[in-house]
């Protein structure tokens, strides 16, 4: 009788209308895996049970699986705390990320992947920086957490070159720079305002010195691309670099080679300022404690957004009078990008933007078409 059947573990039987019915079925994380099955006594069921099994476990019955396996750092990762509380958006984009790492490295150990193992996956996405990014991120967040756990000594994730792409980095929306600028720690904002206004990168600005600055006008050659750029100074930024001037005399120094801008205890920034700038992003609750917390689609607060927003709002201006302000060459002179790829780039976005708010206003005032919309024929407001 199909009923004295003794069934495997995760195995189900229904009957109904006089029919048997048999299916695998898990339930791991509120989500449930069934597949159906050939009767037990079928030929095709010991493969059909092996395949569901394997898509579930990531493993067959009886099969040696080492404890450093990837398939079992991925179910183990996918079983865990840290896992279940990722926001649903995040937790899809950690699921492409597993899915890839099982993809390419499924058959070994995590011990056994190496950063030039990493580095091949990552080149295999760089055409599509930001999504490489995100990539690595989730695969380094699950070795991290493997790590600790006995999977593997090292994350090999670390010290992965990236695909720089200034396309990725968003320009600071108002109401968060009023946020890090009214309420942010003033070592902090000073360095954040100079980058604001000047346009230039983390690392020329923290670099700033007396011996780059005269008359107001601040040449550097810059770190990433070796540009030469010129940059008059705005008020606010002189008034900033007066300050620490102020500060130097004050304690006596007198060292035009050192730079500038300086951290809480009064010292020349390092490697330092970014995590200083994390844990002040987090203070004031501009981003949470973990980048794997940051939903899809949620504006993501970097350090390089803030030349991003500096040649958006040049970009803007531009493209209201292009005659007037100069072009595309306004946004490249500022930023000393070396092509003017990425000068069209702002220019091209500011350009629609513009566009779309003069088309805006052709349309009509809709809500004031009516004086009576939104209202009952007994003149009582709609509810």
């Amino acid at each position: 009788m199909a009923g004295d059947i003794r069934l495997e573990k995760y195995v189900q039987r229904k009957v109904a209308r006089g029919r048997e019915y048999f299916f695998f079925r898990v339930v791991r994380q509120g989500q449930e895996l069934r597949r159906p099955l050939p009767h037990p006594f079928d030929a095709e069921y010991r493969a059909a049970y092996n395949a569901a099994h394997h898509e579930a476990f990531g493993t067959v019955p009886g099969e040696f699986e080492s404890p450093k396996a990837i398939a079992r750092l991925i179910r183990d990762h996918k079983d865990s705390a840290r896992y279940a509380k990722l926001p649903k958006a995040s937790r899809l984009l950690r699921d492409y990320a597993l899915d890839l790492m099982v993809d390419r490295w499924g058959a070994f150990d995590a011990d056994q992947i190496r950063p030039i193992h990493v580095q091949a996956v990552y080149d295999s996405l760089s055409e599509r920086p930001a999504t490489a990014n995100r990539r690595l991120d989730d695969m380094s967040a699950v070795f991290s957490w493997g790590r600790t756990r006995g999977f593997a000594d090292d994350n090999p994730c670390r010290r992965i070159e990236r695909v720089q792409s200034e396309e990725s980095y968003e320009p600071w929306p108002d109401d968060r720079l009023e946020i890090l600028i009214g309420q942010g720690k003033r070592h902090i904002v000073k360095v954040a305002l100079v980058a604001l206004y000047t346009g230039q990168r983390r690392a020329d600005v923290i670099g700033m010195c007396e011996t780059q600055i005269r008359d107001g006008i601040w040449t550097i050659e810059q770190g990433k691309t070796g540009n030469p750029v010129t940059v008059p100074l705005h008020p606010v930024v002189l008034a900033i670099i007066e300050e620490e001037r102020a500060s130097r005399r004050k304690a006596q120094i007198v060292a035009p080679a050192l730079p500038l801008l300086t951290n809480s205890r009064g010292k020349p920034w390092g490697k330092g300022f970014g995590a200083s700038w994390t844990k002040e992003l987090i203070r004031l609750k501009l981003r949470p404690q973990s980048v794997e917390e940051i939903e899809a689609g949620q504006f993501r607060p970097t350090f390089h957004g803030l030349r991003t927003t500096n040649a958006t709002v040049i970009a803007n201006t531009v493209a209201r009078s292009p005659e007037l302000f100069g072009g595309i060459q306004r946004v490249q002179a500022m930023l000393g990008h070396l092509s003017e790829r990425m000068s069209k780039h702002y220019a091209r976005r500011a350009e629609v933007e513009h566009l779309n708010r003069e088309t805006v206003l052709l349309l009509p005032d809709f809500g004031k078409q009516n004086p009576e919309s939104g209202k009952h024929e007994d003149g009582e407001a709609a509810k």
